[in-house]
């Protein structure tokens, strides 16, 4: 008889994040600083902040904050850092983005997409599931 213990956790979300941009440079600009922000991130291993046990002491890296500063982006806080490293699928279609994840926490990408003028959609594609294959 063989005996599997392990942990798992039933939390798929199955979310669907649309980011309509008035521009399509809009949107590819904040494609770019997703990019630029998740690789900063990855080095200062900013995914693990999330399940830090003292979210008082989380803090940006000095070359987080200048990028931040570079982007003029000023919302973001250092525990949704984490959520531009987690597993997701950013596609960009022209003035859309379209964000997929099984993760709850999306804020950082509502945030990015409402300060570059946004119109955002977010939805379980358990409940809607059609609106979820017909997205790009």
């Amino acid at each position: 008889m063989k005996i599997w213990n392990g942990y798992g956790s039933e939390h798929s979300m199955n979310l669907v994040l649309i980011g309509k941009f008035k521009k399509a440079q809009d949107a590819e600009k904040v494609e770019k600083d997703i990019e630029k922000l998740s690789e900063q991130a990855l080095k200062d291993e900013s995914h693990s902040l999330a399940f830090d046990p003292d979210p008082g002491d989380l803090r940006f890296s000095e070359e987080m904050l200048s990028l931040l500063r570079s982007l003029r982006l000023n919302t973001l806080g250092p525990a949704e850092l984490g959520q531009l490293v987690s597993d997701h699928r950013l596609e960009r279609e022209d003035d859309r983005i379209t964000v997929k994840t099984d993760e709850a926490d999306v804020s950082a990408f509502v945030k990015l997409f409402i300060e570059a003028g946004a119109k955002v959609e977010v939805f379980s594609a358990h409940d809607y599931p059609a609106d979820s294959a017909n997205v790009s």
